[in-house]
């Protein structure tokens, strides 16, 4: 009987393996796909999550300092920083290291196999497959968003969700990142090219409902600019958490990951946030098997720490996302050439708070900037409707700063840093 089942060989679930494997933990990953790392992303990746969970340097495709904002107006507002912020990489690639090194360093791998059902006893947990049934003495789920096997265990799902459509494309003349904002193109969400190879870009938005159709308008606009030349393959959707499930623990069990919806509700990324708390969760889980104390009890400090560590990112980047889906195109307009004009986008430019992957910082300045207070105030009205609590209305404005430190947290939890 292994120490743990992996349900899940995405990153969540491969750093999970890895860090597990690399403690002397017996680790068990299984997958229903044949492919590692085949899952829709644009392999964009921010330069704190490249220098914590590097890549190959012959996997990144391009470095980012700009990109191009194209309002429902029409006006196009570049946004460039000194130094880079991202890089686009070889996703399939990035992901697939991660399960490498889990198998250099002794997890095992079963790809192919779907998870019919799941089982917690009382000293371990059951996994059945198509081919048999695998036991462990824990397991972590890190399944994507929507599978059946969190509702079977009881465990809730993700209150909101996005679905993205994506397709590689030939393109002429994109460069760099370019968006696209305006309700006719991605209501309350944004479209996006984005560059990877010379001459190929992903193409893709976000919306929550008629995506294929949405995007096929999409492809056909830029075509006809001239910008998109062929479409490469067929374009695929999937559906991105906003929010996060009731509970993320259970007795034996952990959630990572997009299930667990560890994922940043302004952009819909999840790479980095998943591998950020894929070492919380093994710092727990080897804790908890060192102890042979595997209830949910113990477990529940899983989410208290994940928590403490994404959660003020989480809560105002889904206010803001909700704002941003009440606003008109002309007050989007209005927002982004006011911005421009009065030196707001040259600002954050030049900002330290301007990362890709920690928002917060930089909506509170956007929230708090006074040359864009005429229009904002249109929205106060709807954010304090839209605010189920006083604190959802009040993290625009709040000084604090994330506590404990992304380093803090993750030492805590046992896990090296």
């Amino acid at each position: 009987m292994q120490d743990v089942i992996v349900v899940g060989a995405g990153p969540a679930g491969n750093n999970t393996a890895l860090s597990l494997a690399s403690m002397g933990h017996g680790v068990t990953v299984i997958d229903s796909r044949e492919s590692i790392g085949d899952k829709l992303c644009t392999g964009l990746v921010g330069e704190e999550c490249f220098r914590r969970y590097p890549i190959d340097p012959r996997l990144v495709h391009r470095e980012l300092n700009s990109a191009s904002v194209i309002a429902p107006s029409g006006e196009v507002v570049r946004f460039e920083t000194p130094y880079p912020v991202a890089r686009v990489v070889d996703r399939v690639a990035y992901v697939a290291s991660f399960a490498d090194r889990a198998r250099e360093a002794g997890a095992e791998y079963l790809l192919g196999h779907r998870v019919l059902s799941l089982e917690q006893q009382k000293d371990r947990v059951s996994v059945s497959t198509e081919d048999g049934t695998k036991e462990a003495r824990a397991l972590v789920l890190a399944v994507g968003f929507g599978s059946q096997l969190n509702r079977q265990l009881g465990l809730g799902e993700p209150s909101d969700y996005v679905v993205g459509v994506q397709a590689l494309v030939k393109t002429e003349g994109v460069d760099e990142v370019e968006v696209y904002l305006g309700r006719d193109i991605a209501p309350g969400f944004f479209a996006w090219l984005v560059p990877t190879q010379p001459g190929y870009a992903l193409a893709g938005l976000l919306v929550r409902k008629n995506a294929p159709e949405r995007f096929a308008r999409f492809v056909s606009s830029r075509q006809a600019e001239g910008k998109i030349t062929e479409s490469m393959d067929k374009p695929a959707c999937w559906g991105i958490p906003l929010r996060p499930p009731r509970k993320t623990y259970s007795d034996r069990l952990l959630v990572v990951g997009d299930a667990a919806g560890q994922v940043k509700p302004t952009t819909g990324g999840g790479i980095f946030y998943s591998l950020l708390a894929s070492e919380v969760a093994s710092g727990a889980l080897n804790l908890a098997l060192n102890e042979d104390s595997l209830s949910a009890n113990r477990l529940g400090s899983y989410q208290k720490k994940w928590k403490s560590l994404l959660s003020d990112e989480l809560e105002v980047g889904y206010s803001a996302r909700r704002v941003f889906e009440y606003l008109g195109d002309s007050h989007i307009s209005s927002l982004i050439h006011q911005a421009s004009r009065n030196g707001l986008i040259a600002e954050l430019g030049d900002s330290p708070d301007v990362s890709f992957d920690w928002h917060s910082s930089m909506i509170r300045k956007i929230m708090d900037h006074p040359t864009l207070g005429r229009v904002l105030r249109l929205v106060n009205p709807l954010l304090a409707r839209m605010a189920k609590t006083p604190e959802a209305v009040e993290v625009f404005s709040a000084d604090a700063t994330l506590e404990p430190t992304l380093d803090e947290s993750l030492a805590e939890s046992g896990t090296p840093v």
